[in-house]
């Protein structure tokens, strides 16, 4: 055994594979297990200060880089800087010069260094540096002290000047393959798929970015960050079917949030006039591509600011997340952002806009009816030739013209498309107001949707501030659920009736998919690539 006499700390010479043998049975598993800790393993888990030294210097890997990169090692006798400095991390590779010299690339936080072990080095025997290394593998952690230093070829090393400790060992005996195309692997082994594709580690760093680099948007903005309730009485908000639980405590049924909508608005009626939420909604609904039961939105409310000027702040946030991504990204080293934002130049320039009843009119070749009920747009669905979906709500039926008609139209458009005023039947939420088109008049909700390839990435809206006609608007919303089964007819919150009554200043609210956006800037074809843990389904396997 090597003593560590500066901090009573012993290693043992016994190899990680020979003490982790024993099966802990009180652990129950689907299938027996092997590797699982057994005796001796506080000697491969020792807390950090057993292993500290007070004229150590601990730095972190990119520390250590940016501290040592430029430094002129020629002016140091043997190339070695005088101070000792302490690194930890995980043994990437390691490369063996016969028995007593190492090559280790330690990585940390993404960013990786040289680390160099030998007995001369370290002035221990032979034998004494081959007990204490010679089981070392990839994927262990490893505490390492030793000068800054280069090595022959000019690369920034760290030679150490006392054995290597081992923080925490790699137990899994599998062999870790280069890449993974089985995705029903990459599913149900997300710590596997992160561990041998820089692909998925630096999808799930840029979406890291893009909440980043919108909180700092809307904070620059003075905006406030509020979080607010996730489990509620009654899941409003949006359109959507929520989860359903049930409380212990107060002996009553609660629901997941589907969007926090209602609760940041009844923080601008508290004076709290410039606000946004990053966090997670939950929806009791279909899984697909774009789609998954629990995702992440942004969303923003702002006193005294009409659709014109939240389809301004729209442009210039997409403007500031392109160009603060390019530069974040160079700075990480994120090879999927050098590929992705050249494909993306459009989102600095001008958006296209389209207006909602006038382009479906020009798409189709035929006239709206005046009166947008179920029995007329159910009509106007047979007159195309359409396939009439099974709820016939006013909401549903103009909700399938839009998806066949105008969110395509994002496909063939070399830039974003906004999508306003929208039908006021679509969204209950919104301001609304009359506008003519000829001699029709139509009650149009003050709103657009931001569409990107086909995929809605922004929705926003003008906010309906009058209580009498939200109430109305909520009796509409009710009727649909009760006369077409329409189960993603909004939910009617009357305590924020009660609340408006107080006075909601005109104001204009803003909601974005983070998740979606994420893929925007990654190129993935699926959502689950962008959550760490994949969708509800991949989840329960991991």
């Amino acid at each position: 055994m090597y003593a560590i006499a500066r901090t009573g700390f012993r290693r043992t010479t016994t190899a990680p594979s020979r003490i982790y043998s024993r099966v802990l049975s009180s652990v129950p598993q689907e299938e027996p297990t092997t590797g699982v800790v057994g005796d001796g393993d506080e000697n491969y888990y020792p807390p950090l200060r057993a292993l500290s030294q007070e004229y150590d210097r601990r730095l972190r890997v990119s520390q250590f880089k940016d501290v040592y990169g430029a430094v002129d090692f020629t002016h140091f006798p043997s190339k070695k800087a005088p101070e000792l400095v302490n690194l930890q991390g995980k043994i990437q590779s390691i490369r063996r010069n016969g028995k007593y010299m190492y090559f280790i690339d330690l990585s940390q936080d993404f960013v990786k260094v040289q680390v160099m072990a030998s007995n001369k080095m370290m002035d221990v025997p032979k034998d004494n540096f081959v007990e204490n290394h010679h089981f070392l593998r990839k994927g262990d952690y490893i505490n390492c002290i030793g000068h800054p230093s280069v090595s022959n070829t000019g690369e920034l090393s760290l030679k150490l000047t006392r054995p290597i400790d081992i923080l925490a060992p790699c137990l899994n005996s599998m062999v870790v393959p280069q890449h993974l195309s089985d995705r029903k692997t990459i599913n149900s082994n997300r710590i596997l798929n992160y561990l041998v594709s820089p692909t998925a580690r630096e999808t799930i760093l840029v979406k890291n970015l893009v909440i980043k680099l919108i909180r700092q948007f809307l904070t620059a903005k003075q905006f406030m960050e509020f979080q607010t309730p996730l489990l509620n009485g009654n899941s409003t908000g949006a359109n959507a079917r929520p989860f359903v639980t049930r409380s212990n405590h107060v002996d009553t049924e609660l629901q997941l949030r589907v969007a926090p909508e209602l609760w940041l608005k009844k923080l601008v009626i508290s004076g709290f006039e410039r606000i946004f939420e990053i966090g997670s909604s939950f929806r009791n609904e279909g899984i697909d591509a774009t789609h998954n039961s629990e995702f992440t939105t942004c969303e923003f409310y702002q006193s005294f600011t009409d659709l014109d000027q939240l389809m301004g702040i729209t442009q210039e946030l997409f403007t500031y997340l392109h160009s603060n991504l390019e530069v974040e990204g160079n700075a990480l080293g994120l090879n999927i952002l050098h590929q992705t934002l050249p494909e993306l130049q459009a989102l600095k320039e001008p958006f296209t806009r389209i207006e909602f009843i006038p382009t479906l009119e020009e798409k189709t070749g035929l006239q709206l009816p005046t009166e947008l009920n179920s029995y007329n747009l159910v009509q106007y669905h047979q007159q195309l030739d359409l396939e009439v979906p099974e709820v016939r709500s006013p909401a549903v039926l103009l909700d399938n013209l839009a998806a066949v008609y105008l969110e395509p139209i994002s496909h063939h458009s070399t830039k974003p498309v906004f999508i306003y005023n929208h039908p006021a039947e679509l969204s209950p939420l919104s301001k609304s107001t009359h506008i003519a088109y000829g001699s029709r008049e139509y009650d149009i909700s003050l709103r657009f949707e931001l569409f990107i390839n086909g995929k809605e990435y922004i929705n926003a809206y003008e906010e309906e501030n009058s209580p009498m006609d939200q109430l109305e608007k909520f009796k509409a919303q009710q009727s649909s659920k009760s006369d077409f089964n329409d189960q993603e007819a909004l939910i009617p919150d009357w305590n924020y009736i009660k609340s408006l009554e107080f006075g909601l200043p005109p104001t204009g609210g803003w909601g974005c998919g983070i998740d979606r956006l994420s893929m925007l800037f990654t190129n993935s074809e699926r959502i689950d690539q962008v959550l760490p843990f994949g969708n509800v389904k991949d989840v329960l396997k991991n």
